[in-house]
């Protein structure tokens, strides 16, 4: 880390920064941090930023006493991950930076091995993405188990002293159908070993080169949390910027451990935001036939659903706040959808032919974004369909 003290302003600036965000999860942010203390770096000089959002359990004061050579940023509200993120990202002078979710822990190579990545990368790559495990052990058990939870190479069980781990995210993906989906979900990590190129990436742990940030902008900060990552790869992209992932930057992330995944605050923004990024960063058909879709599945929900209308309502209450919340944010999504489309070095549908099959992923489960930003209590590890 980039010492502090009263020399530190004649050192010579980082090589990269790393962001994390963090509210109310002290513990966490702390394991996280001295992963980041146990880099090895190299020749790499690196900078940690941690923003708090407005924490009440006492992690801004932990991270001063504990972590004297991280650079604190105290924010006096809760912004989001996407507000949270762009507090720091605007002072970022270095060529590099990188997020890391306040619940990931980084292998000690993580950082260098992100820096060599991008060093070594062609000029429009503009993001490498990381390989996020999940921090969870499992063990492989037939498919019929209760409780068990399927990815694409079998079923598995929770267990501290298995042996297996699965995957969390090698980048993102998004269907041609709108929905967003992390790649590798659920895959065995010995056996998940994707292309380098991908359509986008993860903000759980990623490095993004601060030059192409500097051309399209940071984090819609309207997006509060989640795709918001998503947005920003699909941007990139527009711009004519590819993303890549690195195998060797791993990084172990306890899901959904600062948010509720299958909570009414997750499914709020998770369906909102999705359909704000399409309008902003799609074809005009594909935008159109996503926002349909929405709102002619809430119907059919309300009106021919199959459970008792006590079941139902919720999902219902829930989809409709999405839908109106929305259109509120319509005109902006509009005003970005015209800028997007003025500065582009590539059509909607060029990067649209980049997209995955509608079918992707439903077997495995969805993706629900990086947390780090409030605190929504625990829920269901997967995300349900909507």
């Amino acid at each position: 880390m980039t010492p502090a003290g009263p020399h530190a302003v004649d050192a010579p600036g980082p090589d990269v920064v790393v962001i994390t965000v963090t509210y109310d999860a002290a513990d966490l942010v702390a394991d996280c941090l001295r992963g980041l203390e146990g880099q090895e770096l190299g020749d790499v000089r690196m900078e940690v930023v941690v923003v708090d959002n407005a924490s009440s359990d006492g992690t801004a004061d932990l991270v001063a006493r504990d972590f004297p050579g991280v650079r604190l940023a105290r924010s006096v509200h809760n912004l989001g991950f996407a507000a949270g993120n762009n507090l720091a990202l605007r002072d970022v002078r270095a060529p590099y930076v990188i997020l890391l979710n306040n619940d990931a822990v980084p292998d000690p190579g993580f950082v260098a091995a992100l820096v060599a990545a991008a060093r070594q990368a062609d000029d429009d790559v503009a993001a490498v993405a990381a390989r996020v495990l999940l921090s969870q052990r499992f063990r492989r058990v037939p498919a019929e188990t209760a409780g068990a939870v399927h990815g694409p190479d079998g079923a598995w069980l929770p267990d501290d002293d298995g042996e297996d781990r699965l995957v969390n995210s090698t980048g993102n993906l998004v269907r041609a159908d709108g929905f967003g989906l992390d790649r590798g979900w659920l895959a065995d990590a010995t056996r998940h070993h994707p292309a380098p190129d991908v359509f986008g990436f993860s903000g759980a742990a990623v490095l993004l080169r601060t030059a192409a940030l500097r051309e399209v902008g940071l984090f819609d900060e309207r997006l509060f949390m989640y795709y918001e990552d998503t947005d920003l790869s699909w941007r990139l992209r527009r711009a004519g910027y590819r993303i890549t992932y690195c195998e060797d930057a791993v990084a172990s992330h306890l899901h959904s451990a600062t948010t509720g995944e299958g909570s009414a605050f997750f499914r709020f923004h998770d369906a909102r935001n999705r359909l704000v990024v399409v309008t902003k960063n799609a074809s005009a058909g594909l935008a159109v036939r996503c926002v349909a879709r929405f709102a002619l599945t809430t119907a059919s929900i309300t009106l021919r659903g199959r459970e008792p209308w006590r079941g139902r309502r919720g999902v219902i209450a829930v989809r409709l706040r999405a839908l109106g919340s929305y259109v509120a944010l319509l005109p902006h999504a509009l005003r970005e959808r015209r800028r997007i489309a003025r500065s582009a070095q590539v059509t909607a549908r060029s990067v649209e032919s980049l997209l995955s099959p509608p079918g992707t992923g439903t077997d495995s489960g969805l993706r629900s974004g990086a947390s780090g930003a409030v605190d929504t209590g625990t829920a269901a590890r997967r995300e349900t369909k909507r």
